[in-house]
């Protein structure tokens, strides 16, 4: 499934990859295999020890409580505390949210327990995987009712692309305002200048070299003043590397920000 756009308090849009239905299984199936051991150590370990001396209506009360303890009331304390994770959850690196995006609460690890006992130990795991297969985002059917949803929370790493500007460019990069150019376009620019920097000699630099001139050509009219004579592969590498590291000084003043503002508020008279 792809990714949802949320857009939380602050109007800031964040990309929430969707967990796809093969790792909700996987972690769906770690779980039901870590409550069902638990369940059967508490059997063993002093279940039956105990139940030995009751009657049989006694025995299978306690048997029942038991289940419910290990099966429900469990699970729905582990994502509680955990704000949305379990054991195989971790495994997979998935994390169960609400559709905004925000943290699950008590009310939501409720209803979805509560309907997992019922959609998965009543129909053998049948409901959650045809609920996941014919919704947007492999809901299982408690998913549906508490308005949550799965979502991945690692990704493969990759490199950073760390052309450098072009020293013929650098004088005109420190100036340049670079700050309307689409987006869209950047992401092209991206794309070519990482297919340069890692392609090697597979490279067809024919049809690179076009590329990079159509690219060129569309972003000259979201940029100024106007670049000294280069090839278009130079003016690409050095608008984006000059993106690049204004992004970085303005993360690192966010960060230094972000650091005077922790301290003063640990500081008396806010400790």
């Amino acid at each position: 499934m792809g990714s949802r756009r949320v857009i939380t308090g602050e109007a800031v849009a964040l990309d929430l990859p969707a967990a796809s239905l093969i790792t909700r299984g996987g972690s769906l199936l770690i779980d039901v295999m870590a409550y069902w051991l638990l369940f059967g150590a508490m059997v063993l370990l002093g279940g039956y020890v105990v139940m030995f001396s009751m009657d049989p209506a006694m025995q299978a009360a306690l048997s029942l409580s038991m289940m419910v303890l290990c099966l429900v009331i469990v699970p729905i304390t582990v994502e509680t505390l955990t704000r949305g994770r379990s054991l195989g959850k971790l495994i997979f690196g998935l994390r169960t949210v609400r559709d905004d995006g925000g943290a699950v609460r008590l009310r939501h690890s409720v209803i979805r327990g509560l309907a997992g006992f019922g959609e998965i130990y009543l129909t053998l795991g049948l409901a959650p995987l045809l609920t996941a297969m014919f919704t947007e985002r492999s809901k299982r059917l408690g998913d549906v009712m508490a308005g949550t949803y799965a979502v991945r929370m690692r990704h493969p790493p990759v490199r950073p692309m760390m052309l450098p500007v072009p020293p013929a460019m650098a004088a005109w990069a420190q100036i340049a305002d670079i700050g309307r150019i689409p987006q869209d376009q950047a992401t092209r620019a991206a794309r070519l200048l990482r297919t340069l920097q890692t392609g090697g000699k597979k490279v067809n630099m024919a049809a690179l070299s076009a590329a990079s001139d159509r690219i060129a050509d569309q972003m000259l009219s979201h940029i100024s003043p106007a670049p000294p004579t280069t090839s278009s592969i130079d003016f690409l590498s050095a608008v984006m590397a000059e993106r690049r590291n204004r992004e970085y000084q303005r993360l690192s003043r966010a960060a230094q920000r972000t650091g005077r503002l922790h301290q003063r508020l640990h500081t008396l008279p806010y400790a």
